[in-house]
């Protein structure tokens, strides 16, 4: 009895260790791929780009990690890069 519940327990901390760290790689990409986007639209004039940008900020900081890349790489479609 004692093995099983020591067994479940780690696996648990196991499970929410690692949805932890996939957590942390979405944001660390989200992160990257905003400052790629800010990077690209430097002086540019490009309402509809800046407005992509915003929206892909406001989803990655919310936690929708892949909306946020979503609108991140419409914006860099709109600037003419390949996101």
């Amino acid at each position: 009895m004692r093995t099983s519940t020591a067994f479940a327990l780690a696996l648990s901390l196991a499970t929410v260790s690692t949805a932890a760290f996939a957590q942390d790689d979405s944001a660390a990409t989200c992160m990257a791929t905003g400052k790629q986007v800010t990077a690209a639209l430097g002086s540019t004039d490009n309402d509809a780009a800046r407005q992509e940008k915003k929206m892909g900020l406001e989803f990655c900081n919310a936690g929708y990690y892949r909306q946020g890349l979503a609108h991140y790489a419409k914006a860099l479609e709109l600037l003419g890069q390949k996101g």
